[in-house]
C-alpha cells in the first residue's frame, strides 16, 4: 500500500512538472511571436521612414502575417474581452496596410496599426525595449519608437516634427497571469 501511495505520488508530481513545462514553454512561444510581431512592424516603420514603398509592401506581408496569427494569450478575462476588438481592427487594418496602392495610403493604414499594436502593448509585453508612442500632428499619424527622441517617419521635411504621447517600459507591463 505505501509503494503504491509513493508510486502514485511520484506519477502526480512528474505529471504536475510536465504540465508547468508546457505551460511556461507555451508562453515562451506566444511571446516569440509578440516579439516578430513588433520586430515586423519596426521594419515597415523603417521603410516608411526611408520612402521605400516596394520594401514596405514586402514587409507589410510579413507584418500582416505576424498579426494573423497573433493570439491573445496569458490575459485575464477582462482584457482579453477588451483587446479582442482591437485585435480585430488591427487585423483589418494590417490588411488595408499590405493592400495599399501609394505611399499616402500606406502611412495612412500604419497610423491605425500603430494606435491599435500600442493598445495591446499596453496590456501585453511585445518587446524588452522602452518603446514610445509618438504623435505629427502636421502628418497626423502615430508611430512606436524605442528612442524618446523625435524621427518622424511620415515626413522626411520634418524628421524632428512631432510629439511624445506616452512611454512602456518593462516596469510597466502588467504581470503575466496563467489562464490562456
Amino acid at each position: 500500500m505505501k509503494n503504491n501511495f509513493k508510486a502514485l505520488y511520484i506519477s502526480c508530481l512528474i505529471g504536475l512538472m510536465m504540465i508547468s513545462c508546457q505551460s511556461s514553454h507555451g508562453q515562451d512561444a506566444a511571446q516569440e511571436q509578440r516579439d516578430r510581431l513588433f520586430n515586423a512592424y519596426m521594419e515597415v516603420k523603417k521603410d516608411i521612414m526611408d520612402e521605400n514603398f516596394a520594401a514596405s509592401k514586402a514587409h507589410s506581408v510579413q507584418f500582416e502575417k505576424e498579426v494573423q496569427d497573433f493570439r491573445l494569450k496569458g490575459l485575464q478575462i477582462d482584457d482579453m474581452m477588451r483587446l479582442k476588438k482591437v485585435s480585430q481592427t488591427m487585423k483589418t487594418d494590417a490588411i488595408e496596410l499590405k493592400s495599399a496602392t501609394d505611399m499616402k495610403v500606406m502611412k495612412q493604414s500604419f497610423s491605425a496599426v500603430t494606435q491599435s499594436l500600442f493598445t495591446i502593448m499596453e496590456t501585453m509585453k511585445c518587446t524588452d525595449e522602452t518603446v514610445y508612442l509618438q504623435y505629427c500632428p502636421m502628418e497626423k499619424g502615430y508611430w512606436l519608437s524605442y528612442d524618446k527622441a523625435i524621427e518622424n517617419p511620415y515626413a522626411a521635411s520634418m524628421r524632428h516634427c512631432g510629439q511624445l504621447v506616452k512611454g512602456m517600459a518593462t516596469a510597466d507591463y502588467p504581470e503575466p497571469v496563467a489562464c490562456h
